[in-house]
């Protein structure tokens, strides 16, 4: 179960504040924290507690931030030769407030720097894997790059789309699966998804273009996967959820797990909820992903 993840490493830098400030207002925080986080950073650790063997290929600074993210991901098990060093390591500005909301500032830093020759570089990884997992927070044109390159050798390809923005058809036609949220949904599709059936519209829409299934993450209101056979409701875990943060990538990454081990649409679903109901229970991008043993333990529930 070869999983290799092309995407961002930033370290977020989170401020906890009473309130958002507003425009030109300068307020205190009461706590301060230093968090290893990037959607592909994110990816590839959660994968990698799961079990899977996790190569990353990105770019972080000549810095002590780029040293803390190379050890994080050590620590879980990613291998790391993938991962070049250049410029400075990227950042994201996070202000949360008391009631849970909150502001973010990204700074692409060694991320933007990312090329083609850097997946060049390590192209024995992609010729390894057995999935290529990709976000959109590195440049777009390396994304498109890895993708076909994947695409061509015969691999699956997982894209979760996010930021959101537009794609191509012809880029899209490259991938297995996509897992957008409501949002980047709306954005892909340009068309409404305040209801379930809108979603499911959207969701076929966005198949009709070539991936075989869109799954899309639905937060407390769960998943929605649409394939060939239809659509199949995956409902969220009831928990009591204190950090959104790595809702998204956890999920995401545990169904990619789950398809590289062979389940269907439904049980990698399945998997990937309990995985993400367990993430939302703690605080922190990185440091909320469970183990394979938590997700089991949960499961024996």
């Amino acid at each position: 179960m070869n999983i290799v993840v092309v995407g961002s490493l930033n370290m977020d830098l989170v401020s906890h504040v009473p309130r958002l400030p507003k425009a030109g207002e300068t307020i205190t925080s009461t706590s301060f924290q230093t968090i290893p986080g990037g959607k592909g950073a994110n990816q590839a650790v959660a994968a990698a507690r799961l079990g899977a063997n996790v190569h990353m290929i990105g770019k972080v600074g000549c810095d002590t931030y780029g040293d803390m993210l190379l050890e994080s991901l050590a620590d879980s098990l990613v291998n790391t030769g993938g991962i070049g060093r250049e410029g400075t390591t990227g950042m994201a500005l996070i202000n949360v407030s008391g009631r849970g909301e909150n502001n973010i500032v990204l700074v692409p830093g060694a991320n933007g720097m990312m090329g083609k020759a850097d997946i060049d570089r390590h192209i024995r990884l992609l010729e390894g894997c057995d999935v290529l997992l990709v976000q959109l927070e590195i440049p777009l044109a390396v994304v498109e790059y890895a993708v076909k390159l994947a695409h061509d050798r015969g691999k699956l390809v997982v894209l979760n789309p996010a930021p959101a923005q537009s794609l191509s058809p012809s880029f899209l036609r490259h991938v297995d699966t996509v897992t957008p949220n409501e949002t980047e949904l709306e954005l892909l599709s340009g068309m409404p998804v305040e209801t379930l059936s809108e979603i499911e519209a959207a969701a076929e829409k966005l198949l009709g273009l070539g991936p075989k299934r869109i799954v899309v993450t639905m937060g407390e209101k769960g998943a929605l996967i649409v394939n060939a056979d239809g659509a199949t409701h995956i409902p969220a875990l009831k928990v009591q959820a204190v950090d959104t943060t790595a809702a998204g990538d956890s999920f995401t990454a545990a169904f990619t797990v789950g398809m590289a081990k062979g389940m269907t649409d439904e049980e990698a679903g399945t998997f990937a909820s309990r995985v993400a109901a367990i993430a939302v229970t703690r605080h922190g991008a990185q440091p909320s992903l469970p183990t394979l043993a938590e997700v089991d333990a949960l499961q024996a529930e």
